[in-house]
C-alpha cells in the first residue's frame, strides 16, 4: 500500500465516508463531478467495472493512407474464388471448387499467400510495448511512446470488417453491449485510492446481469450491479495483481480468456496487461498482450459465416496466413512455430456494483483455482 497519503486522506473518517458516500452513491454509483480529482478509497476499497467495448486495435486516418498506403483489402472470399475458379467455361466439380474453399476456411495451412493481401503498415499502431524493446517491426502509439507491439494491427489493419466503417465491427459493438454472455467485466479490490495505490487487485468474472442503457441504446450507463457468474464463467476468472499511477491502472501480465460478441466463442490472449485510466464511473484504455493465433481464428470464423465475411472483404485463409506469417510470440516447443502474435484490445468500461452472494462466496475456490494462469493454457 502507498505509504505517503495526501492531506485529504488524513481527515477524519466520518469526513471520509461521507466523501465517499457521495462520490460513488449508496448503491456504488458514481458522481461525475469526481472524475478522479478527489483521492478517495470506494467504499469497502472495492470497485467493479463491466466492459462496454472490446475492439482490437486498429489504428486509422480519414483516408486510410498512412496505414494502408496501397488502399484496403481487395479481395474477399468471393474475388479470391473468381480467380481461383475463373469462369472460362471449364467444367468443374463441387468437391473440387466450393470444398476446397471451405477446406481452406477450417483447415488452412501456413503457406504463401497466392492471392495479393495488404497488410498495414505505417509508424503508428495502438498497443503497449511487451517486450521492453524497440524493433524495426515496432510501432510508435498515438502519443509518441515508442516499441508498440501490435503485429496483428498489420494483419488485419486494411480489412474492411475491422475498420470503423465495418459491418461486423458494429454489428459486434452492439452485441457486446447488449447481450448477457458477453458480460465481461473486473472487480478491483485492496483499493486504498482510484489516483495512486501500489498494491491493488484485478478479477475478471463473467457479469449475470444486463446494463442500462441510455435513451439512444447505444451507451451503457455506470452504477448498475452485477451477479457473478462462478459456474459457466469460471474459464474467465483471473486474478492479477496492478497498481495505480495517476489514476491509471497497471497490471502484471496474466493469461486471459475472453468472451466474444454474440457468441458462445472465446479467445485467449496471453501474457496480457493492463493500462487502462480509472474513474469512479468509467474506465477507458488498452490491453496489450499475445493473441492466441488458432483461437482468435477459429472463434471468428464459428461467429460468422462466409457471406458475412464477404460483406468487409476478409477471406479467412488469407487472413490466417497473414496472422501466421507475422506471428511473434509463444514458439511452439517442438516446432519452434510461433503460435501467437502481439495485439491490442481498446476497452471502454462502466462502474458497476457487484453482488457478492452468500452462496456465491461459499465458492471462493473458483477464484484460486484460476489464479495461476500457467496451469491453464490455451487448447491446442
Amino acid at each position: 500500500m502507498n505509504s505517503e497519503r495526501p492531506a485529504l486522506r488524513q481527515s477524519s473518517m466520518p469526513a471520509r465516508v461521507i466523501t465517499a458516500v457521495f462520490a460513488f452513491g449508496i448503491l456504488g454509483g458514481g458522481n461525475a463531478a469526481m472524475a478522479g480529482d478527489v483521492d478517495v478509497a470506494p467504499p469497502g476499497r472495492s470497485i467493479g467495472y463491466a466492459f462496454s467495448e472490446i475492439i482490437w486495435g486498429v489504428y486509422e486516418t480519414k483516408d486510410a493512407k498512412e496505414e494502408c498506403p496501397q488502399g484496403v483489402v481487395a479481395l474477399g472470399p468471393r474475388e479470391e474464388y473468381k480467380l481461383q475458379f475463373p469462369d472460362d467455361g471449364t467444367k468443374r466439380k463441387v468437391v473440387d471448387t466450393q470444398m476446397v474453399r471451405e477446406a481452406d476456411v477450417w483447415w488452412p495451412k501456413a503457406e504463401p499467400n497466392q492471392f495479393p493481401f495488404r497488410e498495414a503498415g505505417g509508424k503508428i499502431g495502438i498497443g503497449l510495448d511487451l517486450d521492453g524493446k524497440v524493433k524495426p517491426t515496432d510501432f510508435t502509439s498515438p502519443e509518441g511512446r515508442p516499441g508498440i507491439d501490435n503485429q496483428l494491427f498489420r494483419a488485419i489493419g486494411c480489412v474492411m470488417n475491422y475498420r470503423s466503417p465495418g459491418s461486423i465491427l458494429n454489428i459486434e459493438k452492439t452485441f457486446f453491449k447488449n447481450v448477457a454472455y458477453d458480460r465481461l467485466m473486473i472487480e478491483l479490490t485492496d483499493v486504498d485510492s482510484l489516483v495512486n495505490d501500489g498494491d491493488v487487485t484485478i478479477t475478471t468474472y463473467r457479469g449475470l446481469d444486463t446494463m442500462p442503457n441510455d435513451a439512444t441504446g447505444n451507451n451503457l450507463q455506470p452504477g448498475g450491479t452485477q451477479r457473478l457468474d462462478l459456474i459457466y464463467g469460471k474459464s474467465l476468472i483471473r486474478k492479477v495483481k496492478a497498481k495505480i499511477v495517476n489514476g491509471v491502472l497497471i497490471s502484471e501480465h496474466v493469461d486471459l480468456s475472453l468472451p466474444r460478441a454474440g457468441s458462445t466463442t472465446l479467445e485467449w490472449m496471453r501474457d496480457a496487461r493492463f493500462e487502462v485510466k480509472l474513474a469512479p464511473e468509467k474506465a477507458e484504455g488498452i490491453i496489450g498482450g499475445y493473441a492466441d493465433i488458432e483461437s482468435i481464428y477459429n472463434a471468428r470464423n464459428r461467429r460468422w459465416p462466409i457471406h458475412h465475411l464477404a460483406y468487409g472483404q476478409e477471406a479467412p485463409g488469407s487472413v490466417y496466413r497473414a496472422l501466421r506469417k507475422l506471428a511473434d510470440g509463444f514458439p511452439d516447443p517442438k516446432t519452434g512455430e510461433y503460435t501467437a502474435i502481439s495485439a491490442a484490445l481498446t476497452v471502454k468500461l462502466v462502474q458497476v456494483r457487484v453482488l457478492h452472494h452468500e452462496k456465491e462466496i461459499s465458492m471462493g475456490n473458483a477464484v484460486t483455482q484460476f489464479s495461476d494462469t500457467r496451469a491453464a493454457q490455451p487448447a491446442k
